[in-house]
């Protein structure tokens, strides 16, 4: 990679492929109506460092759209090691999915 488009690559904003090698994706499926509503963390933003474990964790309320007059919040947890690779993922009034259900 030159010198320029190292410099290019830090001043211009993220791209699409940029964006996506620095996110984890995730389905919840809503409890109360069903609803399957995707969830992109983004790695460099949403998680915190958790300093007694030496892990990050990331913490999300999530919402569908309405359309099945539902509100329901649904609280993700997802845990990263240190390396920020997946550990585990919980919800609560909801479930996780495959992303083909």
């Amino acid at each position: 990679m030159s010198f320029w488009t190292t410099i290019r690559k830090a001043i211009l904003p993220d791209t699409a492929d940029n964006l996506e090698a620095r996110s984890h994706r995730l389905n919840v499926r809503c409890n109360r109506c069903g609803e399957v509503i995707p969830v992109r963390i983004d790695l460099l933003n949403d998680i915190s460092p958790d300093y007694a474990s030496g892990q990050y964790v990331v913490r999300k309320t999530v919402v569908g759209n309405g359309a099945n007059r539902c509100f329901e919040r649904i609280e993700v947890t997802v845990y990263f090691d240190k390396n920020k690779r997946l550990l585990s993922q919980e919800a609560v009034m909801g479930e996780i999915v495959e992303p083909e259900e």
